[in-house]
């Protein structure tokens, strides 16, 4: 119970903190940011006109536009009705019906008003919801420990990690403080402050820094950038008026992508071996060191595989363009985006293996070097 109200103090003060510092925080807003712009949770209350059907092309899409009356469930103009014009077309799937829920937005007071997308806020509060039920379920303490790591990293990223930047810090050393600062609070929350969870903190820290300075160094010598991604001409353009440096943003990403994969291999390892060693204390650290590696082969083929499969996962939909236009591989692999998602997998898939050796050698010095038990 006490290590709980810790915690909960912790989060608080902490928060309090990011809090004020993102209170002093000053940056001009990009050139087109909407002034005035209102945004309002609608509901359909009637379909005044509907001219929407099947795509001649696609079965699966249909298309129009919909004249439609909706009720303001949110804001200053809740009550309010409103009727809006809707296009529905291929890229802006929005047909409605009486119920449907959107997100307006006006520059007028919700005189006029014009479609922004489905009001999905429910559906994720629940999802959310169901996600935090089942990890406190199943992992009692454990799993409120894991959500509280989650929370304090989340915070870390939103709340430092891009402050830093627009404060002028350069991004990968702005990413390794996220990542032992975050890699820290987990390892403690979930173990406490002990000998165990500093090992896998170092052994985390170490091997995504690892993963940093090599793909900084592949940035280098490959002319891999922030530059080469699809995002860059708005980076560029809404962080011209301020101290945000972008060029290694992309090594920045790969550094914490990384981490969660290392954090979980680093702490599998580490724990492994304590126990190992809690069974049997006459073992020596040359068996902790070999028990350590075996045990880590077993983890390298499913985080290896985890983290590769995500960057997949998340470009499929290019990946099957590329495909469908049978781009020749001398022109496929050498193009930006399919060079920035191998060196993101591939990258981040080292720094696990690398998290092996480098947990099962750490572990077995200091176990074996301890005449103690585990504290």
């Amino acid at each position: 119970m006490k290590k709980a109200i810790f915690h909960i103090l912790f989060i608080l003060l902490y928060t309090g903190l990011l809090w004020a510092y993102n209170g002093s925080l000053e940056f001009a807003r990009p050139g087109d940011y909407p002034e005035g712009i209102e945004y309002a949770k609608a509901t359909v209350s009637e379909v005044v006109e509907s001219d929407v059907g099947q795509d001649p092309d696609y079965s699966y899409i249909r298309i129009g536009k919909q004249t439609l009356k909706l009720e303001i469930n949110s804001g200053p103009h809740k009550g309010t009705t409103v009727q809006v014009l809707n296009f529905v077309t291929r890229t802006t799937p929005l047909e409605g019906t009486v119920g449907t829920r959107y997100i307006l937005g006006s520059y007028d007071g919700f005189i006029t008003a014009n479609i922004m997308s489905y009001e999905r806020s429910g559906l994720l509060v629940l999802l959310l919801a169901a996600f935090l039920g089942m990890v406190i379920l199943y992992g009692r303490k454990k799993g409120l420990a894991a959500v509280a790591a989650l929370v304090v990293t989340l915070l870390n990223v939103v709340f430092l990690f891009i402050p830093m930047l627009i404060n002028g810090v350069p991004a990968i050393p702005a990413a390794i403080l996220v990542v032992l600062l975050s890699t820290l609070y987990t390892m403690v929350v979930l173990n406490g402050l002990c000998k165990k969870s500093l090992i896998a903190t170092a052994c985390c820290t170490l091997c995504t820094a690892f993963a940093g300075v090599l793909a900084w160094l592949v940035g280098r010598f490959g002319w891999i950038s922030t530059l080469n991604t699809p995002e860059v001409e708005n980076l560029l353009f809404i962080t011209e008026n301020t101290k945000f440096r972008i060029d290694n943003l992309l090594t920045a990403g790969i550094l914490i992508s990384s981490m969660g994969a290392v954090m979980d291999t680093c702490m599998s390892i580490v724990s492994s071996l304590y126990e190992l060693r809690d069974q049997n204390p006459a073992i020596t650290p040359k068996q902790l060191r070999k028990s350590g590696m075996n045990i880590g082969k077993d983890i390298m083929g499913t985080m290896t595989n985890t983290l590769i499969l995500a960057f997949v996962g998340s470009s499929l939909n290019l990946i099957v363009i590329y495909y469908m236009y049978c781009m020749p591989a001398i022109s496929l692999l050498n193009t930006d985006f399919i060079v920035v998602e191998a060196v993101k997998g591939l990258i981040g898939s080292m720094a696990v293996v690398m998290s092996i050796p480098c947990a099962a050698a750490l572990t077995a010095a200091v176990l074996g070097s301890a005449k103690t038990t585990t504290p």
